[in-house]
């Protein structure tokens, strides 16, 4: 922790240690609501047809609503040291950052870049450019898509096979990062984003 810098930045306090650096964000969706998809599960049974099917299912909410979160991380050396001193600032002052950490990452994107979740949901209530959106309004526009999706309970499998396989997968790029929270005790994904079905892991104080 003693070699990790810390500095206030508009946003919350920048980490930063030989040169990396992650941004660890207080209390998110207390102004603007933060969205994500819990995934669950439902049971359709029929003992006389022999049938037994088990259904995943998505439905949006604000789970994470007064957590910290952990954002900007780069799969570099110095990535579990940044990790633990975010951590490290949760037990040590509570009162500012609660006692959850959550840390988003992308969802898993085909060869050509496109992502087979946002294809399969997002893209029939939203017909721009998701990248686009994105570079305009920052991080902040999966909270304004979310007030176009809907509010009912989604089955995954009504996606297709695509969006399936692949929703709380990561690009290559970011399977370091993924890693490296889940070997700092970050617990398996239960969310995921809203636009591509990117994981998001939480660790409790």
């Amino acid at each position: 922790m003693s070699a990790v810098q810390v500095t206030q930045e508009a946003a919350g306090l920048r980490l930063s240690l030989n040169g990396a650096s992650a941004l660890l964000v207080p209390r998110i969706g207390l102004q603007l609501p933060r969205y994500h998809f819990r995934l669950g599960r439902v049971v359709h049974a029929a003992a006389e047809l022999a049938l037994f099917r088990v259904q995943t299912t998505l439905l949006l909410g604000n789970d994470h609503t007064g957590a910290a979160e952990l954002t900007q991380l780069r799969p570099t050396p110095e990535l579990p040291q940044l990790i633990a001193a975010a951590q490290q600032l949760l037990r040590e002052r509570p009162e500012d950052f609660g006692d959850t950490l959550v840390c988003e990452l992308p969802g898993w994107r085909d060869a050509e870049g496109g992502s087979p979740f946002w294809q399969a949901l997002g893209a029939r209530f939203y017909p721009g450019d998701p990248a686009e959106a994105e570079s305009r309004l920052g991080p902040d526009w999966r909270s304004h898509l979310a007030a176009l999706l809907p509010r009912q309970m989604v089955y995954l499998s009504f996606l297709g096979e695509a969006a399936e396989s692949h929703v709380l997968d990561v690009p290559e790029a970011h399977r370091p990062v993924r890693a490296a929270l889940q070997a700092a005790g970050f617990q398996p994904p239960v969310h995921a984003r809203i636009d591509d079905g990117g994981p998001v892991l939480a660790w409790r104080a």
